[in-house]
């Protein structure tokens, strides 16, 4: 199989895709949001990546928690699929945000157009 570029990085936000269902305990976990922790090529899936969840996210599932730890399982990361996220935010778009706040009001609305150079 072809090695393609990965579409995630470490470090950036992803979301869960609808229909996305955990596959341990069967639950619907669309719209969960964490940050890519690893990335490995596995040649018969494509790119799996190890997703660590926000805050947030742990918070609103607290009985799936109980669930993860009842059988042992890590409940603050999953391993997805390439297929099975959408960019959330991106490393490259933080550190743009960053900079950009640094900047006066006037000047910010000028910096957007050098976004696509970075």
């Amino acid at each position: 199989m072809k090695y393609t570029r990965s579409k995630y990085s470490i470090g950036d936000m992803v979301i869960v895709n609808l229909g996305m269902i955990d596959p341990d305990f069967g639950q619907e976990i669309c719209g969960w949001v964490g940050t890519v922790e690893k990335c490995r090529f596995i040649p018969e899936a494509g790119y799996i990546y190890t997703v660590r969840w926000s805050d947030e996210t742990l918070e609103k599932n607290n009985v799936l928690k109980v669930s993860c730890n009842e059988l042992g399982l890590d409940f603050e990361t999953m391993q997805l699929l390439e297929r099975d996220l959408s960019l959330y935010l991106s490393v490259r778009g933080k550190r743009f945000i960053r900079e950009c706040l640094t900047l006066a009001r006037r000047d910010r609305a000028l910096s957007y157009a050098g976004f696509v150079f970075c």
